[in-house]
């Protein structure tokens, strides 16, 4: 069983041996990791990028497994029931003016290929406001089946489709 730390730790390196190279012509610029600092930690960013000397904050998440058609949100953790996760700190974010990511990215690499889908993360987290309650859930095991994250799925149905960039591009590397 993997720890949290290893998880973050294999996320990014699947973003940038993966994910940066394969989205070089859409994203020319550097990419810069946040994960595991205080922007990643409280605001939920994890990478910078840059172009132009221009930064976009992204909260990105990617997927060894078949490309599905929503978002993936983190909602509660079974460990800690009273802990609120991604999705009450980003609306409250947005309440309050916090920092949060520009960008939301969620990718698949799946059959030598990237599927990805990008969306503004203030309009994600507006569009499900009040849905929450409503929306399916899947479990992923942290560090045991006694503590799992429980996710909840925004369906790319719930946003107009000029709202998403979908992306599906063959990997530049192989798997």
């Amino acid at each position: 069983m993997k720890t949290t730390k290893d998880r973050l730790r294999e996320s990014d390196i699947l973003w940038f041996d993966y994910v940066v190279p394969t989205l070089a012509n859409r994203f020319p610029g550097a990419w810069r990791t946040e994960i595991g600092t205080s922007r990643d930690i409280y605001n939920g960013i994890d990478y910078t990028y840059t172009e132009n000397g221009k930064d976009t904050t992204v909260s990105a998440r990617i997927w060894k497994s078949r490309p599905a058609r929503h978002f993936a949100l983190r909602w509660r953790r079974t460990k800690y029931p009273e802990m609120d996760l991604e999705i009450h700190s980003r609306i409250a974010a947005i309440k309050t003016g916090e920092e949060i990511s520009d960008l939301t990215m969620e990718g698949f690499l799946w059959n030598g290929m990237l599927y990805l889908a990008i969306i503004n993360t203030r309009s994600l987290y507006t569009e499900i406001e009040g849905l929450v309650p409503f929306m399916s859930e899947f479990y992923v095991e942290n560090n045991g089946p006694e503590d799992r994250t429980i996710f909840k799925r925004a369906p790319f149905d719930l946003f107009l489709d000029a709202e998403i960039e979908r992306i599906i591009l063959p990997l530049k590397t192989a798997l």
